[in-house]
């Protein structure tokens, strides 16, 4: 692609210096990622949105071809060696602003971290593992997006379930009966789970979400065995410690430490509410004559849901008449308008990939010559789209060459239950906090403004 080739001219130059400086070498690997770093998150995102198979497959591609260049980018001990001079260089080093200073220290750091301390032949291995890691984590997502869960229940069988979960629910005809098509996307399989009757309907459907993608068995152990393995290359005992590094905690221990002391400080409730959610479960047994036979996976929600009922008085079916999803958007929008001193303003007729998805202006509140930015949101279930709830940038903001500003956007997906031509979409509780953290990392990236997109898309 244009991208790679363009890429390796940069590289190919700075490995190229005799006396390294950051203007001849850290300058050029930076604005190289200031301008592509867009069109390379544009072709990737693609996978997680398009309608179109073949679009989805080409953005698939294009994410590999993009992850192996990235990967052979960072084990060019050419390349690293200029990036090392300008570190070592403390005259160099000293001269910096303290955000240039930051990006030499980090592009160091992630050579250093991708094995260019590592003899010729460990690199080498190092990286077929990391090009293998990259093919195994695309094709699993790939595998998660394209296979949702479906099952045909009959009306009897979702007792339980409001009247509008069924309103513009598609039916099926089976053994002459007619039926309801449930699928694993979450604005199917949550309300079933957490208020179907009948057992044998809830276990029906968790068995057939959990046993989805059973080729991402195999991909998913080679993947923990490749981790593993190149950890140790680099000198780590676990992929874990490698990983924390960087983080807050640091090391694995610690990690384990926290959640150890969580977990005796909140054994004595779980094992309370446990005992609460057993008694209910024993009494719907006993009520139908069958021997309680233990607490499953598919019990959890639906039982949690009934002691909030009736110990709590509080009804989840209830409280989502007072969710509804244009006016909680609205309010939440408005929160960080407030919040941020920002005015959103919606783009009538935008340019989208769906006609769901939404557009919207970012401007500074109290002047309105200062834009900001643009979000998206693409906030119902489709075949082919991205199962969760996630923000993807699709281009960081960063300083031109020329001083102006280059302005950010990012896009919110999620799988919230969508309105119908009967009654508008309701959301849960959890749904609304969601949404509401959903949009924090939404404004995290809008907000945040660097002279490198370095700092941006993955800082």
């Amino acid at each position: 692609s244009s991208i790679v080739s363009r890429g390796k001219e940069v590289q190919d130059k700075v490995a190229k210096q005799t006396k390294p400086t950051f203007a001849n070498t850290i300058a050029p690997l930076a604005r190289f990622e200031n301008d592509h770093g867009a069109d390379s998150c544009i072709a990737t995102f693609l996978q997680n949105v398009s309608t179109d198979k073949s679009v989805r497959d080409a953005s698939s591609e294009a994410e590999q071809q993009l992850s192996s260049f990235r990967i052979e980018s960072m084990m060019r001990e050419d390349v690293y060696r200029s990036v090392r001079s300008v570190l070592d260089n403390k005259t160099e080093m000293g001269a910096l602003e303290p955000e240039d200073r930051r990006l030499v220290q980090k592009m160091e750091e992630e050579y250093r971290r991708n094995g260019l301390a590592l003899s010729q032949e460990q690199r080498k291995q190092l990286g077929e593992i990391r090009m293998r890691l990259s093919e195994l984590s695309i094709k699993f997502s790939r595998s998660i997006n394209e296979k949702d869960g479906r099952i045909l229940f009959t009306r009897q069988e979702l007792d339980g379930l409001s009247e509008d979960y069924f309103d513009g629910r598609p039916t099926e005809i089976e053994d002459g009966i007619e039926k309801f098509v449930v699928t694993t996307k979450y604005p199917d399989l949550v309300p079933v789970m957490q208020m179907a009757k009948h057992e044998k309907t809830r276990k029906r459907l968790m068995v057939v979400s959990e046993s989805r993608c059973p080729e991402n068995i195999e991909l998913l152990e080679e993947a923990v065995r490749l981790r593993v393995q190149a950890a140790q290359l680099l000198g780590y005992k676990t992929h874990a410690e490698f990983v924390l590094e960087q983080n807050m905690a640091k090391t694995p221990q610690k990690v384990l430490d926290f959640e150890h002391d969580l977990r005796e400080k909140l054994d004595v409730l779980a094992d309370k509410e446990i005992k609460e959610i057993e008694a209910l479960k024993m009494a719907d047994k006993k009520d139908v004559g069958e021997p309680y036979d233990g607490l499953f996976s598919w019990d959890f929600r639906y039982y949690s849901n009934m002691v909030k009922e009736r110990k709590h008085k509080v009804s989840d079916e209830e409280i989502r008449q007072y969710f509804p999803m244009k006016q909680v958007t609205r309010g939440v929008l408005d929160i960080y308008q407030n919040m941020l001193g920002l005015r959103f303003n919606k783009v009538e007729n935008a340019p989208v990939w769906h006609p769901d998805v939404e557009m919207y202006e970012i401007w500074e509140s109290k002047n309105d010559s200062q834009f900001v930015g643009h979000f998206y949101l693409d906030l119902y279930p489709r075949e082919g789209k991205y199962n969760h709830a996630c923000v993807n940038p699709i281009r960081a903001g960063f300083a031109r060459s020329d001083g102006t500003r280059e302005y950010p956007v990012a896009v919110m997906l999620a799988n919230f239950p969508k309105p119908t031509s009967n009654a508008p979409a309701l959301l849960t509780h959890d749904d609304a906090l969601t949404l509401l953290h959903e949009f924090g990392h939404v404004f995290h990236h809008i907000c945040a403004e660097t002279k490198w997109s370095h700092f941006q898309l993955d800082s």
